[in-house]
């Protein structure tokens, strides 16, 4: 793949990571596609693969609200519940994605990364084509902070990718990450470091709760977006109500059912 390189002294270099990080900030970062993508709101989404059904069903309730927010998606979107949150960051035309890759931007392509999100029974959901086409427009952006010959996920890759990710975003979504897993140390790292960071509220997600990390449902997550400065998609002010239309406009409503009964003609007529 084509890809280009920025550093720190670059003004390009997203201001995110010298604000939070400084001097820590990743010496490097391989980059193709629209940068600006970074300079929107950005939800960063980690998650452990060891999850279960009442993780993946609280998390989709907690979505609900979320999907209903205008921001830049940024992940790896490789466990389960980041492929479902990877396949929400289009659930309206204008939102964005930006992939985070663990392995070499010299080796790794838009295809490559995307076909490894769209495996049965994943592979056919309406958003595919629209990924794939916005990879082909160069609408899309691919990040790597690894060696650009690397083919493999290394730990350390991976580890780094995701510390990445969280200090891109300006709120961090962990679902679930139990202890001892490499998503629970990064969040355990991520709360230190005093980002904006939440889970789901269930007993499922308790090694994140002791943490300090707050836990939200499809209810009480909208104070917590709209506290750290997401924005609703469609803003309500400039949806249109019946109520809002004259009477003379509004289209007329029938009380009754234009046919009253059923008629059948007989056989052979």
């Amino acid at each position: 793949m084509e890809y280009k390189i920025i550093t720190p002294n670059d003004s390009k270099y997203p201001q995110k990571l010298i604000e939070r990080l400084g001097h820590r900030c990743p010496d490097k970062i391989y980059y193709n596609g629209p940068l600006e993508l970074l300079d929107h709101f950005t939800i960063g989404v980690i998650c452990s693969d060891d999850t279960g059904g009442i993780v993946l069903m609280e998390t989709n309730q907690v979505l609900f609200t979320v999907r209903e927010y205008e921001m830049n998606y940024i992940g790896s979107w490789h466990s389960i519940i980041e492929t479902e949150i990877f396949r929400l960051s289009l659930f309206r035309k204008n939102k964005t994605t930006t992939l985070f890759s663990a392995k070499g931007l010299q080796t790794e392509t838009f295809e490559s990364y995307l076909l490894d999100r769209f495996y049965p029974p994943l592979g056919d959901f309406p958003e595919r084509d629209e990924y794939f086409r916005r990879a082909k427009t160069g609408e899309m952006l691919i990040l790597s902070v690894c060696n650009p010959e690397e083919r493999r996920q290394l730990r350390k890759n991976i580890m780094e990718r995701n510390w990445t990710v969280c200090m891109l975003a300006d709120i961090v979504f962990i679902p679930y990450g139990e202890k001892g897993s490499k998503t629970y140390t990064m969040a355990k790292r991520i709360s230190k470091e005093n980002i904006p960071i939440f889970t789901i509220d269930h007993e499922e997600s308790k090694d994140l709760h002791d943490l300090g990390i707050p836990g939200f449902n499809r209810k009480t997550v909208k104070a917590f977006l709209e506290d750290h400065g997401a924005k609703v998609a469609i803003p309500k002010n400039e949806m249109i109500y019946l109520t809002d239309i004259p009477t003379s406009q509004q289209p007329p409503i029938k009380k009754r059912p234009t046919q009253m009964e059923l008629k059948f003609d007989k056989l052979g007529k």
